[in-house]
């Protein structure tokens, strides 16, 4: 089993076009997960699943899926999945944990931390 740092995507983007997730989103708290892993995802709102080191399209907020639809990408995302459990870095969980739950019913392997240290702890633990 494979395991992945991931987080939900934030509105506080650059104004690139294009670029990887370092490049494209600005808000602190995600700058600060990209920096302390080497692989990680984010969950868009627009694409589901996104890479870290992939090029992407930035987009608006106005063009985020609605719940419904984002729920059918995530659903035909995860086979590919089946072989990675997401560590998700769950630390405001009135906001995150319907991601979490999303991700779970969508078919996805997720466990959350509330600290970055327990991720960076657990991933330790996993590569011995």
């Amino acid at each position: 089993m494979k395991y992945i740092p991931i987080r939900v995507c934030s509105k506080n983007k650059t104004q690139v076009k294009r670029g990887t997730l370092d490049e494209i989103y600005s808000d602190m708290m995600l700058q600060t997960f990209f920096k302390t892993f080497s692989e990680y995802c984010v969950l868009s709102r627009k694409l589901g699943i996104c890479h870290s080191g992939v090029i992407y399209e930035n987009y608006g907020d106005y063009e985020e899926k609605k719940e419904g639809e984002l729920r059918e990408l995530l659903i035909e995302q995860a086979p590919k999945y089946s072989d990675v459990t997401f560590v998700y870095w769950n630390h405001r969980p009135l906001q995150h944990d319907k991601f979490v739950k999303m991700l779970k019913e969508c078919g996805f392997n997720v466990i959350e931390f509330r600290k970055k240290k327990e991720i960076q702890d657990f991933l330790k633990k996993k590569k011995i």
